[in-house]
């Protein structure tokens, strides 16, 4: 059995009705879209310590966040008195 939504299909065993929801059971989502990207993806688990400095040598720059001056200077202080 299955539900179509946008993007693809909600296979499930079996299910049980309960009023305002579904109770699903062996649920597995199938995308209807091949990723075409799938085998470009890095698994940097799997790779050593030296290839993954490579790695960011070659990127360049790599962005976690915000700094933390960009953060301070969006701060914005608020005494209470209480």
């Amino acid at each position: 059995m299955g539900l179509q939504g946008m993007g693809g299909t909600i296979q499930y065993r079996t299910h049980i009705r309960f009023p305002g929801y579904w109770r699903l059971s062996d649920v597995v989502y199938v995308p209807d879209e091949v990723d075409e990207n799938e085998g470009m993806r890095l698994d940097i688990d799997h790779i050593s310590y030296e290839e993954l400095l490579a790695l960011g040598e070659g990127i360049r720059t790599v962005s976690t966040g915000l700094s933390q001056e960009v953060i301070i200077a969006r701060l914005r202080k608020i005494t209470s008195i209480s």
